[in-house]
């Protein structure tokens, strides 16, 4: 390394110097610097409508094509409701007429009325009753008697032994009573002859639920029936009495689900037109270490902000999304209706009559909407109360097959086309930006094998390699005028010696 010297023999500022001769040498440096930060700034850009991308096909689109969400059915309970309560799932169907002739019951085994002598539960020993240590089965399970163990301890074993399937409750003057958590005559209570004995327990077992459906006596082992999809709940018995359940589309839902489809799409779009359409203010370069430290904060932040502005101005990704998002919206989906139409000879054709968007009350909205979707609540009701599929005909069909590849065709659902849009933007910014295609993290790695990865690690390297020849140039400026001023402090000291003659 040259030693750097002031310029005390030439009076030259030889630091200032070198420093403007480098700032000039500097400038293809900078320059790729910029540019590194630009396409940074642009990678960032991707990533943040990849997030939003992902979180649309996770959180919205899978979500809604289970049937759970955009087939909700529900059970209307009429006559006798309160003996009967039912939930219907989204395959449901039918009327279901019943009464209940019997609840299923527990087995238990209760300490028999007046043969009980008061004793206190925390002070009474087991032995105290003439129940040895050792092992005594109750219900499913063999719980541990030890020595000194109270009939408080006993009953807080049998409750926390999860094998067991037994309840057990003890009251001071009235006794023990053991309950099976199970119901039905499958529910007998094994217990241990020592245990029945001292607590003079008397067995009751379990009963079967029976109610008669649709004509037909069903017996079951507990009080809960699936008949048809839908979840039936006995409460009590109506011997004379009917209590009919009656399967229909639960509209509210739907229009609750469709409502949240049309804002998540919005916001998509609005995420992909807000991008492609930022202005971009080219004179606005990436600040050098020397730019920003001649400004102010805020100077700096409003250069900076205008400088990350339009990044993706028309990009072509994310304009092909949106046109396809579009296109999926307004061309409908091809169920395999047809309608006959009169040609012009007179003569009668028949063609098919895809499914529009604006029969279930969404519409495109104005213009300066950029493709929003305006949903009108009323008009989706009107149309499930005339056609209770339509929801699941326009979003759901084909969406179980639509994995095969990402072609979307006019006989696929919205879902299966939004799926498939979605898909191939995600992996069009995953081969160009090396974004996630699954998570939705905003600091999620970049991929390293991606189009603008491999160009960001080229130009790292140019950077390096002009930072060493910048530092060798810089070094060649300092040893020239290092030996300048040596040579000046030379030419001084052979001066002052003649002089001195």
């Amino acid at each position: 390394m040259v030693t750097r010297i002031s310029g005390l023999a030439s009076g030259m500022d030889i630091d200032s110097m070198v420093k403007k001769l480098m700032t000039a040498e500097s400038i293809p440096l900078t320059k790729m610097n910029q540019q590194k930060q630009l396409m940074e700034w642009k990678r960032e850009n991707y990533r943040e409508v990849s997030t939003k991308l992902v979180t649309f096909l996770q959180d919205k689109i899978t979500k809604l094509s289970s049937a759970t969400v955009l087939n909700a059915q529900k059970a209307n309970v009429t006559g006798n409701t309160s003996a009967v309560s039912a939930v219907a799932s989204s395959s449901a169907s039918g009327v279901i007429d019943i009464k209940v002739e019997r609840l299923a019951s527990a087995s238990i085994a209760v300490t028999e009325s007046g043969t009980w002598t008061n004793r206190d539960a925390s002070t009474t020993t087991l032995q105290d009753l003439g129940i040895a240590t050792g092992q005594v089965q109750i219900g499913n399970a063999t719980i541990d008697v030890s020595e000194g163990d109270t009939i408080e301890a006993f009953v807080s074993k049998i409750n926390n032994n999860k094998t067991a399937g037994v309840t057990a409750i003890y009251d001071a003057a009235g006794g023990l009573s053991l309950t099976s958590k199970a119901t039905g005559t499958s529910s007998a209570l094994q217990i241990d002859p020592a245990i029945l004995s001292k607590f003079n327990l008397t067995s009751t077992p379990g009963q079967d639920a029976k109610a008669v459906i649709n004509g037909l006596t069903v017996s079951k082992s507990s009080n809960t029936f699936d008949v048809n999809g839908v979840m039936l709940t006995l409460n009590s018995t109506t011997p004379t009495d009917t209590t009919r359940i009656t399967v229909s589309k639960d509209t509210d839902k739907v229009v609750e689900a469709v409502q949240s489809f049309v804002d998540a799409y919005n916001e998509v779009l609005s995420t992909l037109n807000s991008k492609v359409s930022e202005e971009r203010y080219k004179k606005y370069t990436p600040l050098s270490t020397e730019e920003r430290a001649a400004m102010s904060d805020e100077e700096a932040k409003l250069w900076t902000d205008k400088a990350k502005s339009g990044m993706l101005k028309n990009d072509s990704i994310l304009r092909q999304t949106i046109s396809d998002m579009r296109t999926a919206i307004l061309q409908g989906v091809d169920i395999g209706r047809t309608v006959e139409v009169t040609n012009a000879d007179g003569t009668t054709s028949t063609v098919n009559k895809p499914l529009m968007l604006t029969e279930l009350g969404i519409t495109t909205g104005t213009y300066q909407t950029n493709g929003k979707l305006e949903l009108d609540t009323d008009k989706l009701k009107a149309a499930l109360e005339k056609d209770p599929d339509i929801v699941t005909d326009f979003f759901s069909t084909n969406y179980s097959t639509s994995f095969a590849d990402n072609t979307y065709k006019q006989s696929d659902g919205l879902l299966a086309k939004m799926r498939k849009i979605t898909n191939v933007s995600l992996q069009q910014m995953a081969q160009t930006a090396g974004t996630s295609q699954v998570s939705k993290d905003l600091t999620s790695t970049f991929l390293a094998n991606s189009t603008m990865g491999e160009a960001l690690n080229a130009l790292e390297r140019r950077i390096s390699d002009m930072t060493r020849k910048l530092n060798t140039i810089e070094t060649n400026y300092f040893k020239k005028f290092t030996a300048m001023e040596t040579a000046i402090n030379k030419y001084n000291s052979t001066s002052s010696s003649l002089a001195g003659l």
